[in-house]
């Protein structure tokens, strides 16, 4: 158990240390600018996702015991609060870009001699559109939702649920933080009249 909650916090701490400005305006002086937009953010995704392998590796060799098993029909209902889910979290990826969500676009764009940060900038402009016009982190939300709603609980899979949605919410504070300093008083106003995880129908 250790092992697998040191692993996950170390996971988490990278990926924020390195989704923070301060580290992205370090490793653009190394790159140099232009190979900066282009790779960085396909080399986060990369590196995002080998880095997670341990904490996978030590979640699967914990022993486990069921919790909970929620019978049929009821069961049906939380099936289907996990089919939402997955509908609005690839809803949510695909309306902030899903080519530049990962990294690909802005890759191809380099390669290819365009604008890098008109084609596929992520996060050069601020989207309010779709599902950000009624929740900030609507792939936060959509996630926990996926998570929570399953039918199925045992106390290795709860740890991890509880693990990630507190990640998610100070994932999100920190991740605020960057887009008021990258939009100023445009962000302030979306967050006045936008909830966090929980849709407000203004």
């Amino acid at each position: 158990m250790l092992g697998f909650i040191i692993s996950f916090f170390v996971w988490a701490a990278f990926h924020s240390l390195t989704a923070a400005q301060g580290f992205k305006d370090r490793v653009a002086g190394i790159m140099g600018d232009h190979a900066y937009q282009g790779f960085y953010r396909l080399i986060y995704s990369a590196v995002s996702v080998i880095t997670l392998l341990p904490v996978l590796y030590f979640y699967w060799q914990l022993p486990d015991r069921p919790l909970y098993s929620v019978p049929a029909p009821f069961s049906w209902g939380m099936f289907g609060l996990q089919a939402a889910g997955l509908i609005g979290l690839v809803v949510s990826v695909m309306q902030s870009g899903a080519l530049a969500f990962v990294g690909i676009q802005q890759a191809a764009d380099y390669f290819s001699g365009n604008d890098i940060g008109k084609q596929s900038g992520l996060g050069e402009v601020l989207v309010i559109h779709g599902l950000y016009r009624y929740m900030r982190h609507p792939l936060y939300t959509f996630s926990m939702l996926l998570l929570w709603a399953s039918p199925v609980m045992t106390r290795n899979s709860l740890i991890l649920v509880v693990l990630i949605s507190a990640y998610f919410i100070v994932g999100s504070t920190i991740e605020e933080q960057r887009l008021e300093a990258d939009f100023g008083e445009d962000y302030v106003a979306y967050k006045k009249n936008v909830g966090r995880f929980i849709p407000l129908f203004r």
